[in-house]
């Protein structure tokens, strides 16, 4: 009598059936999304993100959008100031011209370039008393008189000889226009201890003044600031 075989060996036979099958069967190419590579410079962070969306608005979207903008007035045009960014002021004619000068490259008359005998009021006794640049108006000169400059430079040339005084007036002017000082100081003295028998250097170091054309006017100071010595 034949033996039945047992459900083991049944599984075990429908296994190796399915197992030929199989092998039968040609293999499956790979999944394009597995097989594919990454463009020259693509990331793999730029494969996975998601790219925009360039299809237009859906029309229930611009709906939406026309409802909420509904109320919105437009702003009607006007004309608008767009400031230019600042800039450096440029100089005036007069700062440039003082600049110059003190640099030496001023065409201004040069203290070393004035006469010492220099005298169309005939003062060869007595120093000026006030001078006014022919430019300017009688305003100026009455102003200088009231105090109404302060001073803002001072120079003492007592005891200096002319040559000595010229040298240490022109560097000092030199630098007053430099630094935009209005109103100087100079301390000339009464010449009481000339040699000669009427007051050197007072008179003198007007007549030079007197030739310079930016000097607008002088006088004499008040007495507490030297009187007719300064």
């Amino acid at each position: 009598m034949k033996a039945n075989k047992s459900p083991s060996f049944k599984q075990l036979k429908q296994l190796k059936t399915l197992r030929k099958q199989l092998r039968a069967q040609p293999s499956a190419p790979p999944r394009e999304e597995c097989a594919r590579l990454a463009p020259t410079g693509e990331t793999f962070a730029s494969m996975q993100s998601p790219k925009p969306s360039s299809s237009p608005l859906q029309a229930e979207d611009q709906a939406l959008f026309r409802q909420a903008v509904k109320g919105v007035i437009p702003l009607k045009a006007t004309p608008r100031h767009h400031p230019r960014p600042a800039t450096s002021k440029p100089y005036n004619a007069e700062k440039r011209q003082r600049q110059q000068h003190a640099m030496g490259q001023s065409h201004l008359t040069a203290l070393h370039a004035t006469s010492d005998f220099y005298d169309p009021w005939d003062s060869a006794t007595t120093p000026l008393a006030e001078y006014l640049n022919p430019i300017c108006g009688t305003d100026v000169l009455r102003h200088l008189k009231k105090g109404r400059w302060p001073i803002q430079n001072s120079i003492d040339l007592h005891g200096a000889t002319v040559d000595r005084a010229r040298i240490r007036l022109d560097y000092f002017l030199q630098h007053s226009l430099a630094e935009q000082f209005r109103c100087v100081r100079i301390v000339h003295g009464k010449g009481y201890g000339s040699k000669q028998a009427a007051p050197i250097l007072p008179t003198t170091v007007r007549r030079w003044l007197s030739q310079l054309d930016f000097v607008l006017a002088f006088t004499n100071c008040e007495p507490h600031e030297g009187g007719s010595g300064a």
